[in-house]
């Protein structure tokens, strides 16, 4: 007893309900924006490690140039608390700037950066998903409901009557 069914996928094994290709395309644009969020990983690991440290403020330093004056100047640093010491550089004509970073510290900062963006392009891109998934599965339980209530009667022998 085989018949013809429009909601379920066909020989060819075609997606016929409107839920199944709606599923089918929110696939790919996760799929999409997960690529986009590894390009963007890759972005923000290059920016962290040029830059080496992150966002920065000015701050006034006081120091004691090789004559042995007491010199103020102004650095930019990152995440310091006040009376923190800085290790500062001075150029030939008394300009300062602060040590820059080391090797290590930069790709540290590019990979905290890259696993950071990839972490939360995978929760939401996974809580996108999932709702979804739970969106599609109460729309089709909900007609499988209504097409039950339909076909039960019929299928039980309730809705016949009796001989």
């Amino acid at each position: 007893m085989s018949h013809y069914v429009p909601d379920r996928p066909g020989p060819d094994r075609s997606l016929r309900r409107r839920t199944d290709r709606l599923l089918t395309v929110v696939g790919w644009v996760v799929v999409a924006l997960a690529v986009l969020t590894v390009v963007s990983a890759g972005v923000a690991a290059a920016s962290a490690y040029r830059d080496g440290r992150g966002p920065s403020r000015p701050v006034r330093v006081s120091y004691v140039d090789q004559a042995g004056r007491a010199r103020v100047g102004q650095v930019s640093v990152t995440g310091l608390a006040a009376g923190t010491s800085v290790r500062i550089q001075v150029d030939g004509d008394g300009r300062v700037g602060t040590e820059p970073p080391t090797r290590g510290d930069a790709v540290f900062s590019a990979v905290s950066a890259g696993v950071a963006v990839v972490l939360l392009g995978v929760v939401l891109l996974g809580m996108a998903w999932y709702g979804a998934r739970c969106a599609v599965t109460a729309r089709n339980h909900a007609a499988w409901e209504r097409q039950w209530r339909l076909v039960e009667p019929q299928w039980s022998g309730r809705g016949t009557a009796a001989p």
